[in-house]
């Protein structure tokens, strides 16, 4: 008799936090090592499992430094051309006079 295979799981965060001492306004919090994993398991009737499987699954091939260096960009040029629309864009490179 064989056993059904494993499901393949997705992992969806890994935490290590080191020691920490905090004191909040007289309260005292001694925390030592925290290792937090969280790995979803899709599968029939694993609903939270299957959704955070699939929306990991999204960024795979994706290369997101280039779609953020993209986005950056694009924001700067909006900027620019939203500054030289308000007069920020003066020839000679200097400041449009201000209306009283």
């Amino acid at each position: 008799m064989t056993t059904p295979p494993e499901p393949e799981v997705c992992p969806i965060l890994h935490l290590e936090l080191g020691p920490l001492d905090l004191n909040i306004l007289g309260l005292r919090i001694q925390l030592n090592q925290v290792v937090l994993d969280i790995t979803a398991i899709p599968g029939p009737g694993n609903l939270l499992g299957n959704l955070l499987c699939a929306i990991a699954g999204l960024l795979d091939d994706v290369d997101l430094g280039n779609v953020l260096g993209g986005l950056l960009r694009n924001l700067i040029d909006a900027l620019i051309r939203l500054l030289e629309g308000l007069g920020g864009g003066a020839a000679g490179g200097r400041p449009a006079p201000v209306q009283p």
